[in-house]
């Protein structure tokens, strides 16, 4: 899983490519998005960024020196599930 640093006050956009994982002619027809931990004080997802293949989220807020797991799940017109995570570390940059 890879690991990208945010700025507490910086909002910032984090996207998947699905391209390689679809098969033909498939299509995503939902993507959900989700912090771990959530709470009061956890970073705030807003906007998502949806572009052919690629769905993306604009990230906000979060606490200095926490750790957060940040987790797409699509679903496709095939009826197939995936889901993709990264680990979000928020420190002043």
């Amino acid at each position: 899983m890879a690991m990208h640093a945010k700025d507490p006050s910086a909002t910032v956009d984090y996207s998947f490519d699905w391209a390689a994982w679809l098969t033909g002619g498939e299509t995503i027809t939902n993507a959900d998005w989700r912090v771990d931990p959530a709470g009061d004080d956890a970073p705030t997802l807003s906007n998502p960024v949806n572009g052919g293949h690629t769905r993306g989220i604009l990230v906000s807020g979060g606490v200095r020196g926490a750790r957060y797991r940040l987790t797409c799940t699509i679903e496709t017109d095939a009826g197939r599930t995936g889901e993709r995570s990264l680990s979000l570390y928020v420190m002043e940059r």
